[in-house]
């Protein structure tokens, strides 16, 4: 196992709306709630990966589980291409 994996059990990575939370030994997407923890902000990312890299609870971060819920009308359609 890598040294990353030893000292820290969550990481955040950058995708295409935002952070995304993953479990480092096993590169899997963190689900709270089954919830996704993607298209997450940066800090709140950041926070929910220490936390449960702590297996301690998410401080600070009421209503976890509504707040990282995707809002399709919030993200960009996805490009549509014609051909002329």
């Amino acid at each position: 196992m890598d040294t990353k994996a030893d000292l820290i059990r969550y990481d955040i990575r950058r995708d295409r709306f935002g952070w995304t939370v993953y479990d480092v030994r096993t590169g899997q997407t963190a689900v709270i709630d089954g919830v996704l923890q993607i298209g997450l902000d940066m800090d709140e990312a950041d926070a929910i990966a220490d936390a449960l890299s702590a297996d301690g609870p998410l401080p600070g971060l009421p209503n976890l589980a509504a707040a990282a819920r995707w809002q399709q009308a919030a993200r960009p359609e996805p490009a549509r291409f014609r051909y002329v």
